[in-house]
């Protein structure tokens, strides 16, 4: 069973980490009303450069060098992992479109979430990257797919506590 060996330093400045946690939520921010966009293709486009302007901003924030290598993995990685998304959204738009309005206001949340959701695992795994000292993507692939998993399920919930509700009667 892989350990997770990279561990977040705990002498980080609290000021830093608060300034980075600040960041990742501007950025699912962002990727939330990207899910608004018509346009499949320009959400994708959209989303990847969110991800990678927040990765940047995080390697200012932490005054680390920004991993142009990871950065263009990263971008090829969301591009070729759209396909996926591509299609779970156009057969979820398919079924839901023929419910007028309550159908096109779910699929357009479900792309809002799952938009800040996938944007906040990335700076979540960004942010360990960095306070481990930039040895948490040298991790074993099995510890980065769990922290993924379960950042992406943490940020579900970021997204939901972000979306705007209706105002109390």
């Amino acid at each position: 069973m892989p350990t997770d060996t990279a561990v977040p330093n705990a002498d980080i400045d609290p000021m830093v980490r608060t300034q980075a946690n600040d960041c990742i939520r501007n950025h699912v921010i962002a990727a939330m009303g990207v899910g608004l966009v018509p346009s499949f293709l320009l959400e994708a486009v959209g989303v990847t450069s969110i991800e990678v302007k927040m990765i940047r901003d995080l390697a200012e924030i932490y005054r680390f060098p920004v991993p142009t290598k990871l950065v263009a993995y990263k971008v090829l990685i969301s591009l070729i992992g759209s396909v996926a998304p591509f299609f779970v959204a156009a057969k979820l738009h398919a079924a839901v479109k023929t419910l007028p309005i309550v159908g096109h206001a779910t699929y357009i949340a479900f792309l809002s979430t799952t938009n800040g959701a996938a944007v906040f695992a990335v700076g979540k795994i960004f942010q360990r990257h960095y306070e481990s000292g930039g040895t948490f993507l040298s991790s074993d692939k099995t510890v980065l797919r769990k922290h993924f998993r379960q950042s992406y399920d943490e940020g579900k919930n970021f997204a939901h506590t972000l979306a705007p509700t209706a105002p109390a009667s």
